[in-house]
């Protein structure tokens, strides 16, 4: 009896498992559940999962909450949190840097020179 040695990569190889797998599921008729949600700006997260993205103490979340100065919707003594509102407020909270301080006052400057010269005129 002699063997055949073929070559794949590993992609290639998880590609086959997992028709195999899910031919297998349908022959049984077991229907597979989507765990992720097909947009992930609309995935909801617990507290847990909200402290672990935003890197911060549970602590810290109940505050903020607490405070109404993050988006959340209570059901019940559960908290939810979603993932595009953490990040729209995370960006609302964006700190200018200096360069685009700088840059905002040089328009400020350059807007008022304007006007100062038309009332001169």
């Amino acid at each position: 009896m002699e063997g055949i040695i073929i070559s794949i990569d590993k992609e290639e190889l998880e590609e086959i498992i997992c028709r195999a797998i899910e031919t297998a599921f349908e022959r049984e008729g077991i229907i597979r559940e989507q765990n992720e949600p097909e947009d992930l700006n609309e995935l909801v997260m617990k507290s847990p999962e909200v402290c672990s993205y935003l890197k911060m103490k549970i602590s810290t979340l109940y505050q903020l909450t607490h405070k109404r100065k993050i988006p959340f919707i209570k059901k019940g003594k559960t908290m939810y949190f979603k993932k595009d509102e953490i990040d729209k407020w995370l960006s609302e909270g964006k700190q200018e840097m200096k360069s685009e301080q700088n840059l905002a006052r040089e328009i400020q400057i350059s807007l008022l020179d304007k006007k100062r010269m038309k009332t001169i005129a």
